[in-house]
């Protein structure tokens, strides 16, 4: 079966098994492949076996998805290629460590609650990178106090033109 093995420090050798149903890689549980680690996102991306290949997809995730240090939004990874998402690096490899010819199609049912990396408890913590932010939803805030201030002040120009409109008629 092909995987993906992390090659970054404190999560070393652990393994991510892809097969062709689409899996969710992110930060939280409800995810095919959960990664507990702060600079992964909730939902960071999308992997699907195509032939000898994988398939990678971002999902909009905030500190990226590269493909041997290039950002990608969608693309094909070949085996020995390089994944980061984050701060977190894994490899396109086969069983044991060698790069094989065929990628499995067998569909693996994740257990309720998602599947961790192999070896990967839950609650546990991969070391983090503080140069990766995590989302916040400051900038949601932000534009709903800019919106609801806008929409205050249209609500008030139509209520004076209409004042006097009327003082005039």
């Amino acid at each position: 079966m092909a995987k993906l093995v992390v090659i970054s420090e404190g999560s070393k050798g652990k393994t991510v098994e892809v097969s062709t149903e689409t899996v969710t890689v992110g930060r939280s549980e409800d995810n095919g492949c959960q990664i507990p680690e702060a600079s992964v996102s909730s939902r960071h991306c999308e992997l699907t076996a195509k032939g000898e290949d994988i398939l990678i997809k971002d999902l909009g995730s905030t500190n990226g998805t590269f493909l041997d240090d290039k950002p990608v939004t969608e693309a094909t990874m070949k085996k020995g290629q390089l994944l980061r998402l984050g701060s977190v690096e894994l490899r396109f490899e086969g069983d044991d460590g060698k790069q094989v010819g065929k990628v499995a199609t067998k569909t693996i049912t994740p257990p309720r609650g998602g599947v961790k990396l192999d070896g990967m408890e839950k609650g546990s913590k991969a070391p983090s990178d503080k140069t990766f932010a995590k989302k916040t939803n400051k900038a949601n805030k932000m534009f709903m106090t800019v919106g609801g201030i806008i929409l205050l002040a249209v609500i008030l120009l139509v209520i004076y033109a209409l004042t006097a409109v009327k003082g005039n008629g």
